[in-house]
């Protein structure tokens, strides 16, 4: 099945940040796999694979293991990375999950940064992918939020 079609018979779920600081700060940060232990909280990650990209070792092709503790039983790759306005991953061999995709989409309006992140999820357990999408809805809203006060925080004056 086409991921196109996937993505139209699974669940959803849209978080939107505002960020004070520009794109160009801010897009960097959100390539980085570590910064998605902020944003996905208790969810913790570990990066397996590496990106061939010289330039940036968490880009495309890079995948990380995800769970609570030791128990990591997410794995996710970076399957596309348009540089300043979007990231995109997907979930790997996951036989509970069999379409789950994750897109952020970033936008800079005078200086500000707007970014909406969206995660799409099927499930093969009747309401699970609904459970699922309402905790991470809770743990990125709240990720997001701790993002964006640290980036303007540390941003350079």
């Amino acid at each position: 099945m086409s991921d196109c079609r996937e993505q139209k018979m699974s669940k959803y779920i849209v978080m939107k940040q505002r960020i004070n600081a520009p794109l160009d700060l801010v897009f960097p940060i959100f390539c980085k796999h570590r910064t998605f232990n902020m944003i996905l909280w208790p969810l913790d990650s570990v990066v397996i694979k590496t990106s061939e990209d010289s330039n940036n070792r968490d880009g495309v092709g890079s995948i990380r293991h995800m769970g609570i503790g030791s128990f990591k039983f997410i794995q996710e790759e970076i399957t596309k990375i348009i540089p300043n306005q979007m990231i995109e991953y997907q979930m790997l061999k996951n036989s509970i999950f069999p379409f789950h995709l994750g897109r952020l989409e970033f936008e800079e309006k005078e200086g500000i940064t707007y970014l909406n992140y969206s995660i799409w999820l099927q499930s093969k357990i009747p309401l699970l992918a609904t459970l699922v999408l309402a905790q991470l809805k809770w743990s990125a809203t709240r990720g997001l939020k701790q993002v964006a006060t640290k980036i303007d925080q540390y941003k350079p004056q």
